[in-house]
């Protein structure tokens, strides 16, 4: 067997230094597409994206999307391993690296509900945005730690603010042209994410009192208040609650278990890829990574269809290729989720995000509910 197209990949950041390769290799009956990762010097885990040959084009667009796929979330073809140098977005590439979570049963949020140590706060649905603002420029950051664009009123706010007293750094979601901040690293040019969360949150709120573009999210401190910030998100069909440490720094990427921020989901949802716009309807056909053998191969991936989504008319009906938010009651095993919604495109996740592991199944014996 001869390689015939190759490439290595590598990404160093924090505590990561992983490497990635991936090639074309002409076998009997054609081609199939190999790979092996993990940790840069140890023993690499192998696989393929091909359960049978297949021909060099078709192979070729496979090798490419995975490559692209990786590329994107900030390997790169360079040793150092430094995120995206060398690729299409080695200029996009900020310092900001968010601080990530872990989900929570709801025994374990009920003890957090009675813990002091913790505070609260609703989860917003809707896209992660961190900024950077001084006396010069505003950049807002996407949960991949690339450049993006944000609404210009906010632009304009945090650029009087930087002007005013110095440089902020602030961490929130943008949910239309609104910045919800959960978050403040840096004030007034000074870092102070060794500071605790709810003394930051303290300055977040004095610093953007009384603004309507940018909004902080109130944090519930007692169990009293976290108690009703419950009882309000579940009866509003919120989607979660987020619990932090009250007196937690800045600590970034997702710890591999636990940690100082973690989230309670009243409502499942998943992040779906479109395999293709239904034809002549305002609906599209929804599919999850799946690794049983039992899936088509799309773009590189093995994919199992998971049903449709309707889109409503206050959305525009997402392309074949995008990756979209989608709650739903539960998923059958082995099939479709059940009463799914559409949310909307995703534009800070690509096709990685998009696996089976995300779904919660129907409790064995359970009816149908369509109340």
């Amino acid at each position: 067997m001869n390689a015939i197209t190759t490439a290595s990949l590598y990404y160093t950041e924090g505590g990561s230094d992983k490497e990635y390769h991936t090639e074309i290799v002409e076998v009997a009956g054609g081609n199939v597409v190999n790979f092996r990762y993990g940790r840069r010097g140890a023993a690499l885990t192998a696989g393929t994206k091909t359960s049978a040959p297949v021909d060099f084009a078709q192979a070729k667009k496979i090798f490419d999307k995975l490559v692209k796929e990786k590329t994107s979330k900030g390997y790169t073809p360079c040793e150092s391993g430094s995120a995206y140098q060398g690729t299409e977005n080695a200029g996009l590439k900020t310092d900001f690296t968010p601080q990530l979570l872990n989900a929570i049963t709801e025994d374990e949020a009920m003890r957090l509900i009675e813990d002091d140590g913790w505070v609260a706060q609703e989860k917003m649905d809707g896209e992660r945005r961190a900024a950077h603002a001084d006396s010069d420029n505003v950049t807002g950051m996407n949960r991949k730690g690339l450049k993006v664009p944000l609404p210009m009123p906010v632009v304009d706010e945090l650029h009087l603010i930087a002007v005013k007293a110095g440089a902020i750094r602030v961490d929130g979601e943008i949910i239309g042209d609104v910045l919800y901040l959960f978050d403040l690293h840096v004030q007034y040019g000074e870092s102070i994410r060794s500071l605790g969360f709810l003394g930051r949150m303290t300055l977040v709120n004095q610093l953007f009192s009384g603004s309507t573009i940018i909004k902080t999210i109130p944090v519930a401190v007692t169990t009293a208040e976290k108690r009703a910030l419950w009882e309000k998100v579940k009866a509003a069909r919120g989607e979660g609650i987020v619990f932090k440490r009250r007196d937690c720094p800045v600590k970034e990427g997702r710890p591999n278990s636990g940690g100082d921020w973690l989230k309670y989901k009243f409502t499942e949802s998943a992040s779906c890829y479109v395999m293709e716009v239904n034809s002549g309807k305002r609906s599209v056909k929804i599919g999850l990574l799946d690794n049983s053998g039992r899936a088509d191969v799309i773009e590189g991936q093995l994919m199992i269809t998971v049903g449709n989504v309707t889109i409503l008319p206050n959305f525009d009906v997402p392309a074949a290729g995008d990756i979209v938010e989608v709650e739903y009651l539960y998923a059958y095993k082995g099939g479709s989720i059940y009463q799914p919604v559409y949310r909307g495109k995703r534009s800070d996740l690509d096709i990685k995000a998009c696996t089976t592991g995300q779904l919660k199944y129907k409790p064995e014996g359970r009816e149908d509910d369509d109340a």
